[in-house]
């Protein structure tokens, strides 16, 4: 295919029309995002510019699919903009590289390439539902040392600044790694480009040990195997783990457990499974386990082994109302960081829904992810929200306490999840200040800045 033409018609000579009204709430409607009266969509690069002409004063807040967490999020005070492509969403594909418009859902870029034999050269995240510029926008990873975000994969990106014209960042130009994590404060991403290469099968082996093997084994893991995933139950101190080699690759001889693997169903983790299900049902009100919450839990029920490639594997999300938060540790001070958690948890009077998630990942490019030029590990942390949106008491307290146990090992949160910001450091993100001033630069007037990102790097500067 060839590259979408760059010439940008005019506004009012390619009017979008919808067949629905644009949706103004978070992707779960339980916060107000944006107003039905101030809420457009534009079809490509012209439109975009012509709305920001048209909207010269308003403020201008970009909405995808709407997961990351809603403060991140608001419209209400200027005009919400939303993507929507007229034509197809794939602009190019190649043996290198794929060109897709920026509101192409991630799951439509891997099964494209993957009818082609081809993939990402990254792990697919839990939830490929949302765009791509909302996972670069914030940060979206999955796991495995030997990538850092999923944004690590471009190569090059097309936004309409607020000058209102269409520019072109590649890996060569300055400021690459802002785009890369932009917090949608910089533009409006119209195209992104990613590398690919050919698609590979996995074998998945599964299994759950203790949480002092865990604490002893996991960088070994990580060594030995190209993507790890585990999950922590603090209280009772298990662990179920997800090492994923090359199909081509010598199976694991053993594991902590040192039991084969087979195709034969694992029951060891069910009694911890009912009770998690249990105690999520008290706490929601909702002891339905076909319901979306306790579904994430009961998946987990007789594992076995398996073998795909990673979008088989790893694209097993199953969104529910959730406050989701996630801190990405240096690696070095994981023994740390799992004493830390052990402590605080322990001292909870409330008990978390789900496990405690560990993703590992490598060093990433992005400016403003915790993972920049280093190894981290992100812990991930679930608490359901209850049918009318609420929390149980103890809930965000007990986030409040982790978060701060792990912001004093360095960790620092993913951006698109819930996480207070008075609790972190930003300025020791190595490119902060250089991000800052990319930003004013781009946008001196702030018309992409919403409130949530501005305290944020305000905050930064003035700690």
């Amino acid at each position: 295919m060839s590259t979408p033409d760059r010439r940008l018609p005019r506004w009012d000579d390619a009017a979008v029309t919808t067949s629905s009204p644009l949706p103004t709430r978070n992707w779960c409607e339980t916060t107000t995002l944006a107003l039905p009266e101030r809420s457009y969509a534009a079809g490509d690069a012209g439109q975009v510019a012509g709305l920001l002409a048209a909207h010269a004063d308003s403020r201008v807040q970009l909405l995808g699919s709407r997961f990351s967490y809603p403060t991140l999020i608001d419209g209400t005070d200027g005009i919400a903009l939303h993507l929507r492509s007229r034509g197809p969403r794939i602009l190019h594909l190649d043996e290198q590289t794929v060109t897709v418009t920026a509101d192409c859902p991630l799951t439509e870029v891997w099964e494209h390439v993957r009818d082609w034999g081809l993939t990402l050269p990254v792990c697919p995240p839990v939830i490929t539902e949302q765009t791509v510029a909302g996972a670069l926008g914030t940060g979206t990873h999955a796991q495995g040392l030997g990538e850092g975000l999923l944004a690590d994969a471009v190569r090059a990106v097309t936004y309409v600044g607020a000058d209102g014209a269409e520019h072109e960042v590649t890996a060569d130009d300055e400021g690459f790694g802002a785009f890369l994590l932009h917090l949608g404060c910089l533009g409006v991403l119209t195209r992104v480009t990613l590398a690919v290469q050919p698609n590979t099968r996995y074998r998945c082996a599964k299994y759950t040990t203790s949480g002092s093997e865990l604490r002893d084994g996991f960088s070994a893991w990580n060594r030995r195997s190209d993507h790890v995933k585990a999950w922590w139950w603090v209280e009772e101190d298990r662990a179920h783990v997800w090492e994923v080699r090359p199909q081509t690759s010598p199976a694991l001889a053993s594991t902590p457990l040192a039991s084969a693997h087979s195709s034969s169903p694992h029951t060891d983790l069910n009694p911890i499974l009912e009770a998690t299900q249990a105690r999520l049902g008290d706490d929601t009100g909702d002891h339905d386990n076909d319901a979306a919450p306790q579904r994430t839990v009961g998946r987990f029920f007789d594992y076995t082994d398996t073998t795909g490639d990673l979008v088989e594997i790893f694209r097993n999300g199953i969104p529910a109302p959730q406050i989701n938060m996630e801190v990405g540790v240096p690696l070095t001070r994981f023994d740390e960081a799992m004493a830390a958690l052990a402590q605080v948890i322990d001292a909870s009077r409330f008990r978390l829904h789900y496990p405690v998630i560990l993703r590992p990942t490598g060093r990433s490019q992005a400016w403003l992810s915790s993972a920049y030029a280093r190894e981290v590990v992100w812990f991930g942390f679930v608490v359901y929200q209850r049918p009318d949106g609420s929390v149980p008491d103890g809930s965000l307290a007990l986030l409040r306490d982790i978060q701060q146990a792990l912001a004093a090992l360095g960790g620092l949160p993913h951006w698109g999840k819930y996480f207070d910001a008075d609790l972190f450091d930003f300025t020791a993100l190595p490119r902060f200040e250089e991000f800052r001033e990319l930003r004013e630069r781009l946008d001196p007037r702030g018309r992409f800045l919403g409130p949530r990102v501005a305290d944020v790097l305000m905050r930064g500067v003035h700690q």
